[in-house]
């Protein structure tokens, strides 16, 4: 069942045209099939099998503890059912498999060879590939930034029940100083940016964008009692370079 699902989230990434503005981007409707996006709602983990970001050790202490992870190895956590525990466990894998970041990466192959200095026609990117469940609850918010300069890619998959909440979806930004670029990393007050969209936060769908000095994207306030923001991000991060 997982390398049917994988086949067809690569056909829906595949047959997406990326749209160019503010930057390159993918958004990607019922990128899962409908019965695998209904299983992954009912075998979602509670709140208190995720840990809280700020606890992770990947994020500065003054995080915002209101964003929470469930990673690979808590897939197997004995805190979940054996349901949850094979589903995730399996998703996972599928997802990690090489042919899924190769059509990711095709899709913004001349950016990021700009951005790495590939010349050769014939370079070789051997990928690193990071998956794992991030769930946003009220108050939290993003400030406009570009992504680490680890990243080569990012992507999101929106996992919300039902479509009532477009409003918690990722912001595209534009500066307001046209020639304001970030490497990555630091968070920056939204007056100085202007909004362009916010990519709906639906149901089964996904956005994808190469690291630039210019994607600056957000998280507008998580507003609203018992509000949640439920993704899955895969990262695809610098590789090792080589020539053949």
């Amino acid at each position: 069942m997982f390398s049917n699902v994988r086949r067809h989230v690569i056909y829906q990434i595949a047959s997406m045209p990326a749209r160019t503005y503010p930057f390159t981007h993918l958004v990607v409707d019922d990128v899962f099939p409908t019965a695998f996006y209904a299983q992954m709602q009912s075998l979602m983990p509670d709140d208190d099998d995720y840990t809280p970001l700020v606890e992770s050790g990947r994020v500065s202490p003054n995080y915002n503890p209101h964003r929470l992870a469930f990673f690979e190895r808590e897939a197997k956590s004995n805190r979940l059912s054996a349901a949850q525990r094979a589903f995730w466990t399996d998703a996972f894998a599928a997802l990690h498999h090489e042919d899924l970041g190769a059509w990711i990466l095709a899709k913004f192959y001349d950016i990021i060879a700009e951005r790495l200095g590939l010349d050769a026609p014939d370079a070789h990117m051997d990928l690193q590939t990071e998956i794992f469940l991030m769930r946003d609850l009220e108050s939290y918010k993003l400030g406009p930034r570009t992504d680490s300069p680890s990243k080569v890619v990012s992507v999101l998959f929106y996992l919300p029940v039902n479509g009532s909440r477009p409003d918690l979806g990722t912001t595209l930004y534009t500066p307001k100083d046209p020639n304001f670029v970030c490497k990555g990393g630091p968070h920056y007050d939204a007056a100085a940016f202007d909004q362009i969209t916010t990519i709906p936060y639906r149901p089964n769908t996904m956005l994808a964008f190469p690291k630039t000095t210019t994607c600056f994207h957000g998280v507008e306030p998580v507003a609203g009692a018992g509000s949640r923001r439920d993704i899955m991000l895969f990262d695809l991060k610098l590789p090792k370079i080589t020539t053949h």
